[in-house]
């Protein structure tokens, strides 16, 4: 802009240049996003006011249509400790593609995830090996289903600490479409931006960092991550109320649906550890010795070592002192 200030001052075009002047003292440049591809403006707007997946997808399609584009995906590739989202792609692929991708694992092989784990700038396929046998195999169902063979991939990381990825995919051999997408990558970067921040406003609550669950809620948690039934829990007694009732409390506290996923989330922020104990974790010895029985002490001199062998003692230079 500058650049054209300059040139119509020199052309004697002082009006101009003075309205320019004006209008690039109001603008303020670092929230300024300039969309090259044509018609993506009013998709942007659009995904940050999108109320539902089904809208979020729709804007998929107009994005593919407005780049032309076979079809764009947004996907998950890592949660932050305290995400738990409830869906983990959105994308414009034919139904027939993603069953068939399920069905044959192909998450096993495809390279896309594991490549946004490596990096945070944005790729084109045309890097990954064909070669092997299960890539080339592969990349011919892809390609059989409308998928690929070309494609960019721009990996998002969140505020939170969410890996998040939107994938771009075309018809065009790897080449042509390297050199036609190329001037969009930037594009893709802002847009990628706003459904990341729509994804994640739709797909989960937003959650607190930290939790102060009761010893009850804690024990609930603790008890279902080592896989006792909700059945069993439900014919204990607590301190704090009844289990519906806990239940309630949990799923409220983590804002889970269900108090599994809510252990599935104690469980990966480590919550777990500070669980308290519980009768079960404790075995005491008998009160009375069973009468007539004959109790022969053994001599465990060689266990004893080995016990000493397994258990890390402090080392005497170290301790303290008496």
């Amino acid at each position: 802009m500058r650049e054209a200030i300059d040139l119509l001052a020199r052309a004697g075009r002082n009006d101009l240049a003075s309205d320019l002047n004006r209008i690039q003292a109001r603008v303020d440049f670092d929230d300024l996003d300039v969309l090259r591809c044509v018609g993506t403006d009013r998709i942007a707007d659009s995904i940050l006011e999108a109320e539902s997946f089904s809208e979020l997808i729709a804007l998929l399609g107009g994005l593919a249509n407005a780049m032309n584009l076979s079809h764009v995906t947004l996907h998950v590739i890592s949660e932050a400790a305290s995400t738990n989202f409830s869906t983990k792609v959105l994308t414009t692929y034919p139904e027939a593609w993603i069953s068939h991708y399920v069905d044959r694992r192909y998450f096993a092989v495809d390279p896309v995830a594991r490549t946004c784990l490596a990096t945070d700038h944005g790729f084109f396929w045309d890097r990954f090996d064909r070669t092997v046998p299960a890539a080339r195999t592969f990349w011919e169902d892809a390609a059989m289903h409308g998928v690929g063979p070309a494609g960019y991939t721009r990996p998002i990381v969140t505020v939170r600490g969410d890996r998040l990825a939107v994938s771009v995919c075309s018809p065009l051999d790897l080449e042509a479409f390297r050199d036609r997408f190329e001037r969009y990558e930037d594009d893709l970067s802002n847009l990628g931006m706003y459904l990341a921040d729509s994804f994640c406003r739709l797909a989960s609550a937003e959650r607190p960092d930290t939790f102060n669950p009761t010893d009850d809620q804690l024990g609930i948690l603790r008890a279902l991550a080592l896989g006792v039934t909700e059945e069993k829990l439900s014919q204990r007694s607590y301190q704090s109320g009844s289990y519906a009732v806990l239940e309630h409390s949990i799923c409220t506290l983590f804002r889970t649906r269900t108090v599994v996923q809510a252990a599935i989330l104690a469980t990966r922020i480590g919550l777990l550890a500070d669980a308290p104990l519980t009768k079960s974790d404790i075995l005491a010895a008998p009160d009375v010795t069973a009468v007539g029985r004959l109790i022969v002490a053994p001599t465990g001199a060689p266990l004893r070592r080995l016990a000493r062998l397994r258990t890390p003692c402090p080392d005497p230079a170290h301790s303290p002192a008496a």
